[in-house]
């Protein structure tokens, strides 16, 4: 619990001072969770706004009070190979959604990724090869996905076997669900690869609210 919080907070500090340098070394695994946090921090600058503050805010205090995780599992990921290997911790966008969806109208954020050798049969290319990893990142109570949207969602990842690292969107690449799942399939290559994932997704439900902008959210993920 302490290394959650603490790496969270290791990202607050990242994303207040806006500065990023050169990717550096980590430790082998196992990676604790604030070595993951800023090795996945320093590898790209990320667009930052002060609802984004508000959210890592949020996602630490679900953190320190022992929330429960979500188990939820898009209908739109359909593995009939391989694993899908959750992030570190729950990610949140806070006061975002119509009234109704809780105490504070927060947006969850839950992402997972796919290292293969594995086959989603709903990815336009359903083998993802060894050396590849298909990252996918939910927004809970956001309204359906489109690829009309122009979500504003992000990867971040850093192989800490080989040092490469690399940015890309994610987006609608499988069938439309109700809850808004974006992902890509990045070619990584095999190892211990540090991803962070990050930005917005648009509700197209809630009438003129703001994006959902969520606090970024790491995972460790053995390719």
């Amino acid at each position: 619990m302490r290394g959650r919080i603490a790496g969270l907070a290791a990202c607050v500090g990242v994303l207040s001072s806006m500065a990023v340098g050169e990717a550096h070394a980590a430790p082998p695994t196992p990676l604790g969770d604030m070595a993951a946090v800023r090795a996945a921090l320093q590898s790209a600058a990320m667009p930052i706004s002060t609802r984004t503050a508000q959210s890592i805010t949020t996602t630490i205090e679900r953190i320190a009070a022992g929330t429960p995780r979500y188990n939820y599992f898009p209908r739109s990921v359909h593995l009939v190979e391989g694993t899908a290997q959750p992030f570190l911790y729950d990610t949140t966008a806070a006061d975002c959604l119509p009234a109704g969806f809780g105490e504070q109208n927060d947006s969850v954020g839950i992402a997972r990724a796919i290292a293969g050798p594995a086959v989603d049969e709903n990815l336009p290319v359903p083998v993802i090869p060894p050396g590849k990893v298909n990252v996918f990142f939910s927004g809970m109570n956001t309204a359906m996905s489109s690829p009309l949207q122009a979500d504003l969602v992000e990867v971040a990842w850093l192989n800490l076997t080989t040092m490469q690292s690399g940015r890309a969107p994610l987006y609608q690449e499988r069938p439309a669900d109700y809850i808004v799942t974006l992902s890509n399939t990045l070619e990584t290559g095999r190892g211990t690869i540090v991803f962070v994932v990050f930005g917005s997704i648009l509700d197209n439900t809630s009438r003129a609210l703001p994006p959902c902008d969520y606090a970024p959210v790491v995972g460790v993920v053995q390719a």
